[in-house]
């Protein structure tokens, strides 16, 4: 029996895929830096490693016996200089995998990352992608999903505020690959349990492609409103970040990413590639979004 080794958790992609793991009779292991959730892991069926991936020692120790590993950088807001904290994370997953016995990674990428640079939060992903690539005898999927439908939720404050969706992004007619969590999740749990892949290779994901002028219609419908999407100039985006508190370390790279959209290069080797969309329109979110507004007024 393959034994598997989760990382982030059980949020919102971990945990369909621990799931679905666990119903397939894997022996699954899940790294956790939150003790209070070995209870809900361990009534999942699998089991809970608790510890930090920043610790080299502990994920030296999670990955060593492993069969197939599912890497992801979770978010790391305590930096200063925040592509310099992916890669330290992502060279202790690496160093831990060059020790251990493990044949296959699972690892969740994004669009964008085929640049390398210039893309923000997945320039970190982008250095991951390489360091992965770099390892020998080891087979890696790296997913590149499009943009997440729930960072709609972040910008419920500004509809409470000023009554708009917006960002530095979604120029008229222009479509944006939109995806949900468990679409990725769906994907990530193929290629978990396939373990067919051979060499370094990536797979796209989205769930709709639409633009942002039907984002705003459709959320807005849900929740009553009328609700414009409004395209900042990057110096108004950068500027409405960080009046909410978005600290400067994180506040430019997200600037600099929706720049990446704006132009197109973000999403193009994805549109060049077209995907199969998932099964989670943008009107099956909409449900979702509206409970979050409702929650938050």
């Amino acid at each position: 029996m393959k034994k598997y080794v989760i990382t982030g958790s059980i949020g919102h992609i971990s945990k369909p895929v621990v799931e679905g793991l666990v119903k397939a009779g894997k022996e699954v292991n899940v790294i956790t830096s939150d003790a209070a959730r070995v209870s809900a892991i361990e009534a999942l069926g699998a089991k809970a490693l608790v510890g930090s991936v920043s610790d080299r020692d502990f994920v030296k120790r999670a990955f060593r016996d492993a069969d197939v590993v599912y890497t992801m950088i979770p978010p790391i807001w305590q930096t200063s200089d925040w592509r310099a904290a992916q890669n330290e994370v992502a060279r202790i997953y690496t160093e831990a995998l060059q020790g251990s016995t493990v044949k296959y990674v699972v690892n969740l990428s994004s669009i964008g990352a085929h640049l390398g640079n210039g893309v923000g939060p997945v320039d970190g992903l982008a250095d991951f992608e390489k360091m992965l690539n770099g390892l020998p005898g080891i087979q890696v999927k790296h997913l590149r999903p499009g943009y997440f439908f729930y960072n709609f939720i972040t910008q419920i404050g500004l509809i409470n505020h000023a009554g708009i969706l917006g960002d530095n992004f979604g120029l008229e007619g222009q479509k944006i690959p939109l995806v949900h969590t468990r679409d990725i999740a769906a994907v990530a749990l193929e290629e978990l349990l396939n373990v067919s892949f051979a060499g370094k290779s990536f797979r796209y994901i989205l769930s709709d492609h639409r633009t942002m002028q039907d984002a705003a219609r459709v959320l807005g419908q849900a929740i009553g409103k009328n609700i414009p999407w409004v395209v900042f100039t990057d110096e108004q985006a950068l500027k409405g970040a960080l009046d909410a508190g978005v600290p400067a370390s994180h506040a430019g790279p997200f600037i600099e990413m929706g720049a990446m959209l704006r132009s197109g290069r973000m999403q193009e080797d994805l549109e060049k590639h077209a995907p199969t969309p998932g099964s989670t329109k943008l009107e099956d979110f909409a449900s979702e979004f509206q409970a979050a507004f409702t929650a938050a007024s």
